[in-house]
């Protein structure tokens, strides 16, 4: 089987690298070959996802004619086409050149895929070139119960699935001889709230965060792992340092992320891929939700049976109790990569 994936990331979201990078070493453990499509993908991004793969080809760095020549022939070339995870975004008339390949990739007999989709809540032309792919893809996999509820009220339910978020592929993972330092690692986005309420938000933050702080005498780590955070993470740590307590700042990398968050004693974020990404290394983590703001981590969650892990902002539980056991997701994980592996078939 040879997969061409069409690489597309957002370079400033750790979480989204990830993923990919999980999903593709999958598919290379069940491809003869692996192509990609790395077009407006920056080489650092592009190196970190293709690292464990054995004799990756680069199919295009770029959307050129030889590119689209290469479609044209591409039975050649390829059996299956594998759409990123990630959010299918707002469809509009760009959709149509895809669309258009879709169709040719049929009657040629490659398969064109797309796994771990949140589709959004598309409307006129967007609803109607969505509800297209979706009878034109092989198969849908999508990442929570509302891309799957849109998607059936196109009332096409042939080919589609639901599966949790592609991130629980990291399950059973844990980097070996982690030091546990006992600290407690802060993460969190305001980006979504207006500027007038933000300080509102991070004085809240840094409340939660200094009574769980001083509740089990924890040092306190702000960390970030996308770009955008770090204005809250920073404003956050300024809050609790003119409470009197003292705070580390650290980027959160491919590199550091694993050691990082399994040497933490607790995890508080209102991120979706710091809270599950920690849960499925083994970590004592909680989301932090609010409910007019939070429906893909709560939906997420529940999709999980995670549903004990969310906390409100003004919740003060003792999250250090021994009941609160690591969460165990790789059952969640194999019955992941089962559903992937049955779509290739």
């Amino acid at each position: 089987m040879r997969i061409l994936y069409l690489m597309k990331t957002q370079d400033s979201n750790l979480g989204d690298l990830l993923i990919n990078k999980l999903l593709i070493d999958l598919l290379a453990e069940k491809a003869d070959r692996m192509l990609f499509d790395v077009s407006g993908v920056s080489k650092q991004f592009r190196d970190a996802l293709i690292a464990d793969v054995p004799s990756p080809v680069i199919f295009a760095t770029k959307r050129g004619l030889g590119y689209y020549l290469k479609l044209i022939f591409c039975r050649a070339y390829f059996d299956v086409i594998i759409a990123p995870p990630g959010h299918a975004g707002k469809a509009s008339w760009r959709h149509v050149v895809p669309i258009a390949f879709a169709i040719y990739y049929r009657l040629l007999g490659v398969r064109y895929m797309r796994l771990g989709k949140s589709i959004p809540n598309n409307s006129g032309l967007g609803a109607r070139l969505e509800k297209l792919l979706v009878r034109l893809s092989h198969h849908t996999m999508v990442r929570d119960q509302g891309s799957l509820e849109r998607i059936r009220s196109f009332k096409n339910q042939r080919n589609i699935s639901c599966a949790p978020d592609l991130i629980v592929l990291l399950s059973g993972k844990q980097p070996p001889n982690v030091v546990k330092n006992g600290g407690l690692i802060v993460s969190f986005r305001f980006d979504y709230y207006p500027e007038e309420k933000r300080a509102g938000f991070v004085q809240q933050v840094a409340a939660l965060a200094a009574h769980y702080a001083r509740q089990h005498a924890l040092p306190v780590m702000l960390t970030w792992q996308v770009e955008r955070d770090e204005a809250c993470v920073r404003a956050i740590a300024a809050e609790l340092n003119a409470m009197g307590i003292e705070t580390a700042l650290s980027e959160i990398t491919l590199e550091n992320l694993a050691s990082t968050y399994c040497a933490a004693s607790l995890i508080l974020s209102n991120r979706l891929h710091v809270a599950l990404t920690s849960l499925s290394l083994g970590a004592n983590a909680w989301a932090v939700c609010d409910p007019a703001k939070d429906h893909k981590i709560i939906d997420a969650f529940q999709e999980l049976h995670l549903g004990d892990r969310l906390l409100s902002i003004d919740q003060r539980n003792d999250l250090m109790s021994p009941a609160n056991t690591p969460v165990d997701l790789r059952p969640a994980r194999d019955e992941l990569r089962a559903a992937i592996a049955a779509t290739l078939t």
